[in-house]
């Protein structure tokens, strides 16, 4: 790692970012959030934070061996991933987004890391029109900026604004299509999603095949899940502020998140467990359709 990275105790771009005034008004906002939602809203800063400090004490020793610190670093920006995507839920249910909401468990690893890979997916869809987002101090606001014809168009950054339609001109539900064909079908898919689920894990734990040591650009990537942790922190507090009011693009992640959750792990057919019958079940899928 850099020597140039690291000042204070904390990785410098961590730093920058929670610092910054885009970041500072986010967890400002945190308090705002329902109960329920706060707390992991709070956890996933205080887990970037960790994150950012214990990665500090990589260049100090085993910098590439099995016991470097990339492994703890890297398993708690996850982490802080997992808790900030758990706020958005939480934010939902409480905003009346109604069984959408319950379909995603917040207590399963594959739920959670689909619905924070998801996210990605759809910065990466919206980035495609390059769209341009700054703190303004004197409104006190995230705004965006659009260009249209040679003409800057600026009004507040919300949920609301992001939509999709099909060919037909119709809002789309879900993105699983869009997923699909990005992503070469099903299942190339549903490897993404059951790596995605047990990424954070396999991270601590040995193997036939000896250690994980981290990801080699441990820098770049903190840099990249505290700017998306942040995100997603946002959008929690955007549920909340427009609790009553819908918007097509968080009910088109929460049912997402389900079908791909099913589309890689499908729940055993009915005829294949008649009625009062002890049947045989995958080892990642449990009786009460949780998976860990």
């Amino acid at each position: 790692m850099e020597e140039n990275i690291v000042e204070n105790g904390v990785i410098v771009e961590v730093n920058r970012i929670l610092v910054s005034e885009m970041g500072k008004w986010v967890q400002r906002r945190i308090e705002k959030l329902p109960e329920v939602a706060r707390y992991p809203a709070y956890n996933a800063v205080r887990n970037l934070v960790w994150a950012g400090g214990i990665a500090t004490l990589e260049p100090s020793r085993y910098q590439d061996g099995e016991r470097g610190f990339r492994v703890p670093a890297a398993f708690l920006a996850m982490h802080a991933m997992e808790e900030a995507v758990t706020a958005v839920v939480l934010s939902a249910k409480k905003a009346g987004y109604g069984r959408l909401a319950k379909s995603v468990n917040v207590r399963d690893h594959y739920h959670k890391t689909t619905l924070a890979w998801l996210f990605g997916q759809v910065v990466e869809m919206v980035q495609e029109s390059k769209p341009a987002i700054a703190y303004s101090g004197e409104a006190d606001e995230i705004i965006l900026q659009t260009d249209e014809g040679g003409k800057k168009y600026h009004q507040v950054a919300m949920l609301g604004l992001l939509g999709w339609r099909d060919e037909q001109g119709s809002p789309l539900t879900s993105l699983t299509g869009m997923l699909l064909k990005r992503h070469g079908g099903e299942e190339k898919l549903a490897e993404i999603v059951k790596s995605n689920g047990s990424a954070r894990n396999s991270l601590m734990y040995a193997t036939k095949d000896g250690f994980l040591t981290g990801p080699p650009d441990l820098a770049s990537d903190l840099e990249g899940l505290t700017k998306t942790v942040l995100a997603v922190l946002w959008a929690a507090i955007d549920i909340t502020d427009k609790t009553g009011e819908r918007a097509q693009i968080v009910e088109i992640a929460l049912r997402t998140t389900a079908e791909l959750k099913k589309l890689a792990f499908p729940p055993p057919a009915k005829d294949q467990c008649p009625l009062g019958k002890d049947c045989a079940i995958s080892a990642e899928y449990s009786p009460d359709g949780k998976f860990y």
